[in-house]
């Protein structure tokens, strides 16, 4: 079976599972550390997609990932369903898709601002507003900042996307320049 049928499959579980429960924000929250220790440290998705560690050591792996935050009884229970079934290996990407579908559900949506400097707080809620009225709902901006666009900005929201950077700008003109040269060639 395809591992995207099976992420989206289970994160659908989780989502209808944690709802029931009145559990979804919590679940979302701690599906985001365990993203992020998943993300950190690579040997701890080895340890959870090892058949030789047994499921209840994987559990307790998981529950002090969170740190001193108990886990969700509805996250609990969605642990050992996945380990029964054995597809801890797509824990990750689960994961991912709970989340993509929790914030959906919301009527969030994450947009992404990177920058090759840190921009003013107004420039951040002009943004954010001017995405709000164009896509509805609530927008939760993400910042980063990349020196190597030497200037400019570059937006993402969902599939979105505008490269209004300096160097998107010069790779494009190096495109431009080379397939114009092929031409004459």
């Amino acid at each position: 079976m395809n591992a995207g049928v099976i992420s989206v499959r289970y994160a659908k579980a989780l989502l209808a599972f944690s709802r029931e429960k009145g559990e979804a924000e919590t679940v979302c929250r701690q599906a985001r550390i365990l993203l992020a220790v998943l993300r950190d440290e690579p040997r701890f998705h080895v340890l959870l997609a090892d058949p030789a560690v047994e499921d209840a050591q994987k559990q307790s792996l998981l529950a002090s990932a969170l740190g001193d935050e108990p886990p969700a009884s509805s996250l609990e229970r969605f642990w050992a369903l996945v380990l029964k079934n054995g597809r801890m290996p797509f824990i990750r990407l689960i994961l991912n898709s709970f989340i993509e579908q929790y914030l959906k559900a919301q009527g969030i949506r994450t947009a992404s601002m990177t920058t090759a400097v840190e921009v003013p707080a107004a420039f951040e809620e002009k943004f954010r507003s001017i995405l709000q009225s164009q896509f509805g709902g609530t927008v939760v901006l993400e910042k980063h900042v990349d020196p190597s666009l030497i200037g400019g900005v570059i937006f993402t929201v969902d599939d979105w996307r505008i490269d209004a950077s300096v160097a998107g700008q010069l790779e494009r003109l190096r495109e431009e320049f080379i397939d114009k040269n092929k031409r004459i060639v």
